[in-house]
């Protein structure tokens, strides 16, 4: 950004310093390449996008793989109609289910097909975050960094209280 640029930027923006600015920056471009370059080695290697990783790790955490449909809404903080076109496009490749349960609501399960899938992304997903994360981070990078990101979860819970 030229200088010129940056003096109007922070004329527009006084109340975040020209610092902050580049702690955010630097924050969101680096998850954000990371996250990318991770999720390309999974859709070359697997076939499965960003979202159908995510909502196929999320159902692997329950024993039964599957979990109500607003449970996944919560988690996720998606948009329900983002999560419903997800959650189409899953059923129609045949990666979960939906079934609706006694009480009325929609529970998705993962399929045979979405848990061999997820168990060919997994190692791939592993070794990108190695690869691309870990191996550039120290111990105490690594110990500052879940500091970090334990304030910024409290201080998100704490917004929404």
């Amino acid at each position: 950004m030229s200088t010129m640029c940056r003096q109007r930027w922070a004329m527009t923006s006084s109340s975040i310093t020209p610092d902050e600015w580049a702690a955010w920056r630097g924050f969101r471009r680096m998850a954000e390449i990371t996250s990318g370059r991770i999720v390309q080695d999974i859709t070359r290697s697997t076939g499965l996008s960003r979202a159908d990783f995510i909502v196929l790790m999320e159902l692997n955490q329950s024993k039964d793989r599957c979990r109500r449909q607003r449970e996944l809404l919560d988690y996720l903080e998606w948009d329900k109609t983002r999560l419903s076109h997800q959650l189409t496009r899953m059923a129609g490749r045949g990666l979960i289910e939906r079934d609706t349960d006694s009480e009325n609501v929609v529970v998705i399960r993962m399929t045979a097909e979405g848990h061999a899938q997820l168990g060919a992304a997994r190692p791939v997903h592993a070794a990108g975050v190695r690869r691309y994360f870990l191996d550039h981070l120290s111990a105490d990078d690594r110990a500052a960094l879940q500091r970090i990101t334990d304030k910024l979860h409290a201080a998100l819970q704490d917004a929404e209280n």
